[in-house]
């Protein structure tokens, strides 16, 4: 008969088993494909692996399923099978660990997707996954569950409720994984981490992943005895390197086997290993943690009362014409799109810019890979146009293509390189564009972004840290004033307004009376709104935008005036598309705080455009002009 789990933690240090993902890759599995899988695909290498850490002295055998949940499982094309991969994986590990020493602990990792406010997955809909994961594992009869790697507090709190909602009797170990200066990537410091997830009903809790020996230990030896439950931690096999393709982690059987010796005494009840250790790992480890008793009083109890970092940007005088005009209610802001090379020479896209300022510009706003389809960096283009030309840039970013460190590390790069305002969206879909096998990013949405924006402005990173010189950036983001349903569309605007967004730029507007009827919401007037326009040339381009185009609205008496003027030829039909945007724009000032048109590379357009609103004498567009 199986020992009972919980008595066996209170009386003893547990060895875990080592790395099933990096061991089963090294084993001939590929690097790209999810490992849960092999379950189903290639059952005799997973039993195996179980088989050789039972064989060297794991107690705790985890079961290949730390990817098996719903939305990493989609992202590889096996939802459907979400089922069978966790059943199999919790019977594969049975058989390896059949004595009653060893008991199965069912392996849940994280969704893959951010929550909210970062990304767009809500509390309830992760809440709703991994209870959907972890009622098979229970069914599939492990002695625990085990939580693991778990960057988002937020998220692995959840996880802790889902799975102790189903079972009040089941134990579960949650640990999260931190960086060398003990914190989450979302600047939750590790003491506060493991004490939240031990409050939300964890068994044991601790840290795995990320770090080597060394550091791991580093940052469990400053665990505080307040947080109240056992402790776990399964250090990597030190920091990988790349060859042949494949990650080889450095760490020394030895090695591992003297840090565990370390964790034993630092107090620690399970000690297991993550990414790189292998059965070898473990059996050395097995020498020091075999028979240990739990070192309950080895541990220094050390509260650190950290003072909240009041991140205030240095008060400066403003020298962005564009920031200043945004600022005033009464001046009207006019900017336009700049489109970047599909090469390395971006000298039409400075030409272009020079061209916009002389029509009056206060800003140009380059775009981001727009359509999905390759060009030059827009925060590049943006930086070239700015020291080449004197006038202000607005930089599209997109969360399509970054993650959240790289979205991070190219709003800094923006910043020093002086630009001073960002548009922010999620970005067309790859599908439409030069690389429709490339995978999407997108770790944040929309919300996400701005509020990590919002964050540099205020002097720190998504992680709590300090960056020194704050940013000082005008947040954008989109709307839609002709969108199908105007409540969810204006709900959206709230919500980006709420995380941080300073200014909105519209979808191209052809229907004034839609506009002005937008325009009367609360919400439209909270922040200013630049009102796209794209000059309509020719009536194929014209039925495109109505039929093909989501959020694109082209009234039926627009579609008429550009019908008649293509049966008397070509010059007519750019002739009268010029004539409606020039109306529109001369509309669109009146009743709206800016405008913004899409010229789609032809800058002498726009400049055509732009003469319809009028200026005051000394060449200053406002809305009193």
């Amino acid at each position: 008969m199986k020992r009972d789990f919980r008595k066996a933690l209170a009386e003893e240090v547990l060895l875990a088993d080592g790395a099933i993902g990096t061991l089963l890759t090294s084993r001939g599995a590929s690097p790209e494909q999810a490992r849960s899988p092999l379950n189903l695909s290639d059952p005799d290498a997973v039993r195996e692996v179980h088989d050789d850490y039972v064989a060297v002295g794991a107690r705790i055998v985890t079961t290949n399923t730390w990817d098996a949940n719903r939305v990493k499982l989609t992202t590889h094309e096996w939802a459907d099978s979400l089922e069978k991969i966790n059943r199999e994986g919790v019977r594969l590990a049975r058989e390896a660990a059949s004595g009653e020493l060893a008991f199965v602990a069912g392996s849940i990792g994280p969704l893959g997707a951010l929550v909210k406010p970062y990304g767009s997955l809500h509390l309830t809909q992760v809440r709703e996954i991994f209870e959907e994961q972890a009622r098979v594992l229970l069914e599939g009869g492990v002695d625990l569950v085990i939580l693991e790697t778990f960057g988002s507090l937020l998220e692995a709190a959840e996880a802790v409720r889902a799975v102790r909602g189903l079972s009040a009797a089941i134990p579960i170990v949650a640990e999260m994984t931190f960086l060398a200066d003990g914190r989450t990537a979302f600047g939750e410091a590790a003491p506060h981490a493991l004490a939240t997830l031990a409050m939300a009903g964890a068994d044991a809790v601790g840290m795995n992943c990320t770090l080597g020996p060394q550091e791991t230990h580093d940052v469990f030896a400053r665990l505080p005895e307040s947080i109240g439950v056992p402790l776990s931690v399964m250090p990597n096999a030190g920091y990988p390197s790349l060859v042949h393709g494949r990650n080889v982690y450095l760490s020394s059987p030895d090695y591992l086997r003297e840090y565990a010796a370390s964790f034993v005494a630092a107090g620690a009840a399970i000690v297991g290993g993550c990414c790189g250790t292998t059965p070898e790992h473990i059996r050395a480890m097995a020498r020091e943690v075999h028979g240990a008793r739990r070192a309950r009083a080895g541990r220094a109890v050390s509260v650190t009362l950290e003072a909240e970092v009041e991140h205030v940007a240095v008060a400066v005088v403003e020298t962005s014409r564009l920031k200043r005009r945004l600022g005033e209610i009464d001046e009207l802001v006019v900017t336009a799109e700049v489109e970047p090379p599909k090469g390395a020479d971006c000298s039409a896209a400075v030409e272009g810019a020079r061209a916009l300022k002389a029509a009056g510009v206060d800003a140009v706003n380059v775009t981001d890979n727009p359509m999905a389809r390759l060009r030059m960096s827009s925060i590049a283009v943006a930086a070239v146009i700015q020291r080449e030309t004197g006038l202000d840039a607005v930089v599209q970013i997109t969360t399509r293509d970054r993650n959240v460190l790289g979205l991070q590390s190219d709003l800094l790069g923006a910043a020093g390189l002086g630009v001073k305002a960002l548009l922010c969206l999620g970005g067309d879909p790859l599908k439409i564009g030069d690389y429709p096998q490339a995978k999407q990013v997108s770790e944040v949405d929309v919300l996400g972004l701005l509020r990590i924006a919002k964050g540099l402005n205020a002097g720190a990173d998504l992680a709590g840290n300090a960056i020194g010189v704050a940013t000082r950036f005008a947040v954008g983001c989109a709307a839609n004033p002709a969108a199908a349903d105007p409540e969810v569309e204006v709900s959206k605007l709230r919500a980006k307004i709420e995380a941080g967004a300073t200014f909105a730029q519209t979808q191209p507007i052809y229907d004034l009376d839609a506009l002005e009827r937008f325009l009367q919401r609360p919400e439209a007037r909270q922040i200013p709104l630049l009102i796209g326009l794209i000059p309509l040339l020719s009536l194929k381009q014209t039925l495109f935008f109505a039929n093909e185009v989501p959020g694109v609205v082209v009234p039926g008496f627009i579609q008429e005036r550009m019908r008649r003027a293509a049966e008397k030829g070509g010059d007519h039909e750019r002739a009268e598309g010029i004539a409606i945007a020039r109306e529109l724009a001369a509309g669109i000032v009146k009743i709206a705080r800016g405008i913004h048109v899409m010229p789609m590379g032809r800058y002498k357009v726009a400049a055509e455009v732009l003469e319809a609103i009028p200026r005051a004498p000394d060449g200053v567009r406002s809305l009193k002009a």
